[in-house]
């Protein structure tokens, strides 16, 4: 059986920078009902469009941010090691006559 969660290595892994993926929660679920009356129109959209867009950019970037501190902090690595301790345990099955 695999362990759910794999003993990590000498290094402490930092994954707080993830609560930066709450940034666009709040921009669009909770941000978005105070920018209905807003009369300004850019780009010839109304603002909630705008805000709307804005916000799937913006979330983009988060995103793209989140990642690249993933890797910098090894998250990759320790993902490969459990895929691949995964597959040797579903190969160790499939051996012994289970389904």
């Amino acid at each position: 059986m695999i362990d759910p969660l794999p003993a990590r290595g000498s290094k402490p892994y930092r994954l707080g920078h993830r609560w930066l993926l709450a940034f666009p929660f709040v921009w669009q679920a909770c941000l978005a009902p105070a920018v209905n009356d807003i009369s300004v129109s850019p780009l010839g959209m109304p603002f909630p469009m705008f805000w709307q867009m804005a916000g799937i950019v913006l979330t983009s970037v988060v995103i793209a941010i989140v990642f690249w501190l993933d890797a910098r902090a090894g998250v990759e690595a320790e993902e490969a090691d459990f895929l691949a301790k995964s597959i040797e345990a579903d190969a160790a099955t499939h051996q012994d006559g289970a389904p």
